[in-house]
């Protein structure tokens, strides 16, 4: 009887239940789609690291032995260890002269290159070469082809036998560019024995342990005698970390998204299950004298969003995992590269659901418990009616000039608050999410004039092979009037003798100070640097709890020992985190320099014949790049945009249906009394109206601050400063009273339709 009774029930306020189906199914349909991601994606690292026994610590010096790595393999928590030679090299002219590091080791313990096609990597041959596959499928590679490194001053020319992947570039992306371009970026394994002997010495020993590498560091620097630059872990690695980051990101995001639309949810089934009770009070009180339970009673009332949330919430995982899930993997696997990527899932999805079905029934005991509590002999008579009292807008000092429509409104809100609740907060949370979605867009645009018109103060980017000489790239740069820029890995801290817990690895930047390549500050003002000082970012400097005036400490990954430099302001780049310092400035501290780019205002044509030349950009085509590797923000929009109108949509026509509802005879008097039936909806759209005007009010100054976190969860190697244009508030605004308005007119043929008369006699 009671299952006849639920289903009839459902049919009568199937608009308040289908809401609370579509936000129970989004809840979990956006959980699931961001878990299959970082399920799936966590699920195929760690498949890819136990193939490739990725190393857990990385030792970096100028030259390690055997014995060396030895002593620090007999250390207990060592497992194995790996000398190799890592060199940022350069491919062929063909291959844009692409940033290429080589790999050069004659054994194969730790970190072992998975092969995706070929032959695997074998140190013993001294005529293959085993290149990225990214980089090869951009550049249309074969195995059998020939392949040219520049690395060392050597060109070393080698026949590609296979082409193979790395955690080590789970995420690439070379020094010039602001995002991800294959074409520009690769690494290739070769057999120590290719390099002439002069320059077979070992600078990194790579390593699996036990536990947390960082906590060896006291017995490695014994076993090496201090002779060492520095330690890292996996966390130092940006390859591996910043693919971390991103599934850190996607699993915060499934539990903010889906907490909105649970709360909404929850509101709508209080008003939607007070509004049921109440109506019902006869009915319940019926069934109370004939003897039924008021547990059973309860019950019967819980399953109601037990049961409608359960469907939503089963409904949700599927779509989850084999719509948005599938979406985001097949999208963040071209990004990045882990082979065997597919949408995961796990227990969490079911254990998350029964949380929400739980509280979702919680919230239905609450809300059925006060009239349970009633004798049943009360509960048969109809409830008495509420005294009227003024309500609190009635103390207004301008309320006998309101219109009808305004005092009606106001009367009905001040009645119904928990309703109003339930429009304000769910057009807020529209209103915000609108904000994350197309502040995006400004965020992109933002920082795209920032980085190629303040920064980049030029019009070509020429790039030098690794055999260019000092000579050969002062000459050209007197020939384009142009300036030479010189980068490079190092690591950073806040004092001289750091543990390895307090370094930070980087880049440094070093420039000849001409105004080509510029600095900004942390109000993103380009600044000039000051003689005998650097200029640290400001991610970096928060991180060591530097600022303006202290000391910052810095090693070049070649070098053993620590160098120091006042820092003369804090900056910001979007991609390039580190210290940026004058050229004269580096060279005092007795370090070569040596040019890796020219940066011009000219057009620079003709440059790229040159021999030691390897590429030459121009801006526009630096803009291009910069624009594909945004398309994935599409996505990002749009998913956005879609769960913004939505939820608004949900909200403020759930909201109008139960004012509809609940004020059905005071419309049909409202008839009798000659209002037409435009003018009743009128009521309803006016109210809505107002509820999304304070929620848009309310979400306008909480939209910057989610927008900036989202850009920080990217990690700490990129800043980019969140921007809202003023008429994307516009736009988001009026988008979301557009769909107000638009909800008013959902209720136009069911005002036409009331039956003044069965709802009057209803009355009586």
């Amino acid at each position: 009887m009671l299952k006849r009774k639920m289903l009839r029930d459902i049919k009568n306020s199937f608009a308040q239940f289908f809401s609370i189906f579509i936000l129970a199914a989004v809840a979990m349909w956006c959980y699931t789609g961001f878990q299959a991601n970082v399920i799936g994606g966590g699920e195929a690292r760690k498949d890819f690291e136990s193939k490739t026994n990725f190393a857990d610590g990385w030792i970096y010096g100028a030259s390690f032995s055997q014995e060396q790595a030895q002593a620090v393999s007999d250390i207990s928590d060592i497992k194995d260890v790996q000398l190799r030679t890592e060199v940022l090299g350069k491919a062929d002219e063909k291959y844009n002269t692409a940033e290429l590091y080589c790999y050069f080791q004659n054994t194969m313990n730790v970190t072992k290159p998975y092969t995706m096609k070929g032959a695997a990597y074998d140190p013993d041959d001294t005529d293959g070469v085993w290149l990225f596959y990214r980089f090869a499928d951009a550049w249309g590679l074969k195995v059998g082809d020939s392949f040219t490194a520049h690395v060392l001053g050597q060109d070393i020319t080698k026949t590609i036998r296979g082409f193979v992947a790395t955690p080590e570039y789970e995420f690439a992306c070379a020094s010039t560019d602001a995002d991800t371009d294959y074409h520009n970026i690769g690494f290739a394994y070769m057999s120590l024995s290719v390099l002439p002997e002069q320059l077979q010495g070992y600078n990194e020993i790579v390593f699996t342990c036990n536990g947390n590498p960082l906590k060896l560091e006291s017995e490695i620097s014994r076993a090496l005698d201090g002779s060492y630059a520095f330690l890292a872990d996996r966390k130092s690695i940006d390859g591996y970390n910043r693919l971390s980051d991103e599934l850190n990101q996607h699993d915060g995001f499934s539990y903010v998204f889906s907490a909105v639309f649970v709360a909404i949810a929850l509101l709508v089934i209080i008003t939607t299950m007070k509004r049921m009770v109440a109506k019902q009070r006869t009915q319940i009180g019926t069934l109370n004298a004939l003897g039924m339970k008021k547990y059973k009673i309860m019950l019967h009332y819980m399953s109601f969003s037990v049961v409608i949330t359960a469907v939503g919430c089963l409904t949700g995982v599927v779509l989850g995992i084999f719509t948005f899930g599938k979406m985001m993997v097949d999208i963040f696997s071209d990004f990045y590269s882990v082979p065997d990527w597919h949408p995961g899932y796990d227990a969490k999805s079911i254990l998350l659901s029964l949380v929400i079905v739980l509280v979702c029934g919680l919230a239905a005991f609450l809300s059925c418990r006060m009239i349970l509590k009633i004798h049943p002999s009360e509960a048969l008579r109809p409830a008495a009616g509420k005294t009227a009292k003024p309500c609190l807008f009635e103390k207004l000092p301008f309320w006998n000039k309101l219109s009808f429509t305004a005092k009606y409104d106001l009367r009905d809100i001040s009645r119904s608050k928990l309703r109003a609740v339930m429009g304000v907060f769910g057009t807020m949370a529209g209103m915000v999410i609108m904000l994350l979605g197309i502040g995006a867009y400004d965020t992109v645009d933002f920082v795209k004039e920032w980085y190629f018109n303040d920064i980049q103060n030029y019009e070509s980017q020429v790039l030098f092979t690794d055999s260019c000489t000092t000579e050969e790239a002062f000459s050209i740069a007197d020939k384009y009037d142009g300036e030479l820029i010189s980068t490079e890995l190092i690591s950073i801290a806040a004092e001289n003798h750091p543990t390895s817990d307090d370094i930070v690895s980087c880049k440094l930047t070093v420039t000849e100070g001409k105004g080509l390549f510029c600095v900004s500050d942390e109000d993103l003002n380009v600044t000039k640097l000051e003689k005998g000082s650097v200029a640290l970012t400001m991610k970096q400097a928060k991180k060591l709890g530097l600022k303006k005036g202290d000391t910052v400490y810095w090693k070049r990954s070649d070098d053993n020992s620590w160098n120091e430099s006042r820092i003369g302001f804090i900056s910001r780049h979007p991609s390039i985190m580190g210290i940026t310092m004058l050229r004269e400035d580096y060279e005092s501290e007795g370090f070569s320099f040596k040019p890796m780019m020219l940066v011009s205002k000219q057009s620079c044509e003709g440059a790229e014949d040159l021999t030691y030349v390897s590429a030459v950009h121009s801006l526009k085509d630096l803009k291009a790049a910069f624009d594909k590797s945004m398309e994935i923000m599409d996505l990002l929009v749009i998913f956005m945009v879609f769960f913004a109108c939505l939820l608004i949509i949900v909200v403020l026509y759930n909201s109008g249906n139960l004012s509809f509802n609940e004020r059905e005879k005071e419309f049909a008097t409202l008839k009798v009394l000659g209002f037409k039936s435009s003018a009743i909806r009128k009521l309803i759209s006016v109210q809505n109206l107002w509820l999304s005007v304070i929620g848009v009010i309310l979400g306008i100054p909480l939209g910057q601050g989610p927008l900036q976190a989202m850009m920080d969860s990217n990690g700490d190697q990129i800043d980019w400063p969140c921007h809202v244009a003023p008429l994307t508030y516009l736009l988001a605004a009026a988008f979301v009273m557009a769909v107000s308005v638009i909800v008013g007119f959902m209720f136009q043929k069911r005002i036409k339709k009331i039956n003044m008369t069965e709802v009057l006699k209803g009355m009586e």
